[in-house]
Parts: structure tokens; C-alpha cells; sequence
């Protein structure tokens, strides 16, 4: 091969290697571009004073007033739409990242810990309604996975590549007691 063939040879692998190089940025922003949607309507529902009230009843009062040998199916109305409300919640988000529909690193940081704290409230309702079903359904698997990538990596900063910074402990500020001030 002459030089001239060697050196179009080269310039040909080199226009190759950037357009590859491009199509996968590309490819890659695409996929981040599809996912904000998915995020916004999320945080929203996260957001809406019907979730936080939900997720509030069963992390604070429902294993207190209710049994969970009940399952989740068969309690009382109240308890049934604040746990059909979280459990669909949390595993709406773990479909989305099985899915690879949301990014992982993007979910587990903002919703992670919320998430394994109501599991821990529904796991017992959830294990008996699995035994009540005798089926195969795995009645909220996709939640279950969801807390397991949350627990796999407990740190965020090792797991994800997150750089948190942490403001310093603010300085104690001289408060005046309540009741009349006299000057």
C-alpha cells in the first residue's frame, strides 16, 4: 500500500471513530431527554399532599392500628388507599428503572430512602398478601427490587458518583425568650 492509500485509510478510520463517537452521544442524550417526562411526573405525584398523606399513614399509624395478617387487600378503606397509593408509587419507580426507563442514579438518591422506610412499614402486610394470593404475582416485586438497589448501596457518593457537599453546622444564635422585651 503507497502512502497516499495509507493516509486515506487513516482519515477514513478517524471520520468512522467520530461519527460512532457522535451517534452515541447522541444516543445518550436522547435517552436522558426521554427520561424528563417520566421524572417530572413522578415528583409530582411525590409532591401531591394525597401521597404525602398516604405514605405518612403507613410509615406512622397503619402496622399500630392494623394487623397484618389482614394483608393489603382486605383492610379497612382508609388503610387499603394510603397502601394501594404507596406500594403502586414505589413500584411505579422500580419499573421504571428495571425498565431503564429513569436512570437509576437519578431515582435512588431522591426517593431511595423513603422508599425502604415505607417498606419497611408494608413488608409484613405484603408478605401475607402474597401468601393469601397463593399465586405467582409477587404482589409488589417491583417495589421489593426498588428497596433492594436502594440497600445495595447504601453509600450514594461511592454507588452513583455523587460529589454532596455539607454545609457546616450553623454558629448558636443568641435567642431571646419569649414574653414582653423591654429596651
Amino acid at each position: 500500500m503507497d502512502l497516499l492509500g495509507a493516509a486515506t485509510l487513516a482519515v477514513s478510520l478517524l471520520a468512522l471513530a467520530v461519527s460512532v463517537a457522535t451517534a452515541l452521544r447522541q444516543i445518550r442524550i436522547m435517552h436522558h431527554n426521554n427520561q424528563l417526562p417520566v421524572l417530572v411526573e413522578l415528583f409530582q405525584e411525590f409532591r401531591s399532599s394525597e401521597f404525602q398523606l398516604a405514605e405518612r399513614y403507613v410509615v406512622q399509624r397503619l402496622r399500630d392500628e392494623h394487623d397484618p395478617g389482614t394483608g393489603c387487600m382486605l383492610l379497612p378503606e382508609e388503610a387499603f388507599l394510603a397502601v394501594t397509593k404507596v406500594v403502586g408509587f414505589y413500584s411505579g419507580c422500580g419499573a421504571f428503572i428495571a425498565r431503564k426507563v429513569a436512570d437509576e442514579g437519578l431515582v435512588v438518591p431522591l426517593l431511595g430512602y423513603r422508599a425502604s422506610r415505607a417498606w419497611d412499614a408494608l413488608e409484613p402486610f405484603v408478605r401475607r398478601e402474597r401468601e393469601i394470593r397463593e399465586s405467582s404475582d409477587r404482589y409488589a416485586s417491583v417495589f421489593e427490587d426498588f428497596v433492594c438497589r436502594v440497600r445495595q448501596h447504601p453509600s450514594l457518593e461511592k454507588a452513583y458518583g455523587l460529589r454532596l457537599r455539607t454545609l457546616p453546622p450553623a454558629p448558636a444564635r443568641d435567642v431571646p425568650p419569649p414574653g414582653p422585651q423591654t429596651t
